[in-house]
């Protein structure tokens, strides 16, 4: 099958250069065309390459166990996690595709565009077969877990100075949005009854590549039945390739509106970043839809029981809020950093709770029971 390169804004005709970098004549995101489509399903294939027929064939494919994320209910929500994915990130999806491209190609060098959740992801995929190094344009932006992962596997640069011995990389490339489409693809193969597929949009390139996949379906004479809803921060600047994106409705909401669903998710046991809120708060809101998320559980165990943990317990108990220093001195037969770790994981059971207060300009951290 035919495959053509485009800038999805401009319309100019890219090549293969667009794989990997936005449009260098306007800045848009470039998109592969598929002449004379066809939606095939080969179960044979690994994760999201089961769907080959709408997808840049490469000569090695490199799969890691992306794709084929789960579908659920959360308080009468249907929701697809993509915390499963190996990194626990939709992006994933793309590193794949782009890592398949690379390693074809034989390239060992390259540079990528830093960006949350996609640098970890990308570094994780071409991890064994080529070096990275990030661009970073200001630290202070950067992740701190994304930093950690970079120390190990990358190296970091502002990477003003020019070099020809490196391919670039930016997370907005024709790529990205290739593994990204996947997660509709497989909506749309669970036959589920929806009318729209909600996504939290801060770049807006996951909901134009739902949007995208829509696009392909039905130029291969397959009606999937649904929309894409782009859910923005209330004051977000929209990207302007949006504008010329079908099949995708914009919405905005305030943090204020958020807040019920941030509730209810939390009285669940589920945490989620905030953007990810956003996208289960407008599913709930309209019904019939599902909110592509990143969502994780905190384990509802029971409480370890030890001698130090009850002395623990009776020490907080008595004095109502306590440092572990102060813990410590009325049970000194241990360690104060036995007390201060038993005091830690009570903390991550649920059973001790943290409450932060400054003493002399010094940030002190009091335990006490959670009610």
């Amino acid at each position: 099958m035919t495959q053509l390169v485009e800038c999805s804004v401009c319309g100019r005709s890219i090549g293969e250069m667009g794989y990997l970098i936005r449009c260098p004549f306007c800045g848009g995101i470039p998109i592969i065309k598929y002449v004379s489509p066809r939606f095939r399903v080969d179960p044979r294939r690994t994760g999201i390459w089961r769907y080959y027929s709408l997808l840049p064939l490469f000569e090695t494919i490199i799969s890691r166990g992306e794709g084929l994320t789960p579908i659920f209910r959360v308080s009468n929500v249907l929701v697809k996690n993509e915390r499963f994915n190996p990194t626990g990130s939709y992006a994933d999806r793309a590193s794949a595709i782009i890592a398949s491209y690379l390693k074809s190609r034989g390239i060992k060098n390259v540079k990528i565009s830093y960006e949350p959740g996609f640098t970890k992801s990308i570094l994780h995929y071409l991890r064994g077969f080529s070096e990275a190094t990030i661009c970073i344009e200001d630290l202070i932006d950067v992740d701190v877990e994304d930093l950690f992962e970079i120390s190990k596997f990358g190296e970091i640069s502002t990477c003003r100075e020019f070099s020809t011995i490196s391919t670039y990389i930016d997370y907005a490339s024709a790529l990205t949005i290739e593994g990204l489409k996947t997660i509709l693809f497989e909506i749309f193969e669970s036959r589920i009854d929806i009318e729209h597929i909600v996504v939290p949009a801060k770049t807006g390139v996951l909901a134009f590549s739902l949007a995208k996949g829509v696009e392909e379906l039905r130029n291969a004479g397959v009606e999937p039945g649904f929309d894409v809803i782009a859910v923005f921060s209330e004051g977000t600047t929209i990207p302007d390739y949006l504008g010329k994106v079908k099949h995708i409705r914009i919405v905005e909401v305030s943090s204020d509106e958020l807040m019920d669903s941030f509730k209810l998710l939390m009285s669940e046991g589920i945490y989620t970043a905030p953007l990810s809120v956003m996208g289960f708060h407008i599913a709930r809101s309209l019904g019939k839809s599902l909110a592509v998320l990143t969502i994780g559980y905190r384990p509802r165990i029971p409480p370890r029981k030890s001698r130090l943990r009850e002395r623990i317990l009776k020490t907080i108990e008595k004095l109502g809020k306590a440092s572990a220093y102060d813990i410590w001195r009325y049970n000194n037969e241990y360690s104060l950093r036995g007390v201060y770790k038993a005091v830690k994981s009570m903390v991550k059971d649920g059973v001790v709770c943290e409450e932060p207060y400054t003493k002399r300009g010094r940030k002190v951290m009091l335990y006490k029971l959670c009610s």
